[in-house]
């Protein structure tokens, strides 16, 4: 995994449509997967409300959960979309601190927020953290 500040910038723009295809189509994808498991998991309450004896469903449902979820937070965290403004054709940095892919312009207005707040004192107050903007390198 990365450690380090990293902004990935693409200027050709037949690359950038490439890149924005290739994003829309692993949207497409994971839509689907989690569609399909909301469905399955649906089906699965449905049998849970006439037989609720049935262990082995309600593992299968807590377990449909968490593939669910994991999905989610891997789509939140990827280079694909902005968790802050949800663009999927910008210009992508990541952020160590949070390990999550940030557009350029929301890390840079997060970015400035956070250094802005630190020197007035009103973030990591009496000594209790950072001493510096770590969230935002």
């Amino acid at each position: 995994m990365m450690n380090k500040k990293r902004t990935i910038s693409i200027k050709d723009p037949r690359l950038q449509r490439i890149r924005n295809s290739l994003r829309y189509i692993i949207l497409e994808a994971a839509t689907e997967e989690i569609s399909r498991m909301m469905n399955e998991r649906r089906e699965i309450v449905k049998k849970l409300q006439n037989n609720s004896e049935n262990k082995g469903l309600y593992e299968k449902k807590l377990e449909l959960i968490d593939k669910i979820d994991k999905l989610r937070t891997a789509w939140d965290k990827s280079i694909c979309v902005c968790p802050i403004c949800g663009s999927r054709v910008n210009d992508m940095t990541f952020n160590p601190a949070s390990k999550s892919w940030y557009c350029v312009k929301c890390y840079q207005e997060h970015h400035e927020f956070y250094v802005v707040k630190a020197r007035q004192g009103e973030i990591w107050k009496n000594g209790g953290g950072r001493s510096s903007t770590e969230w935002f390198p």
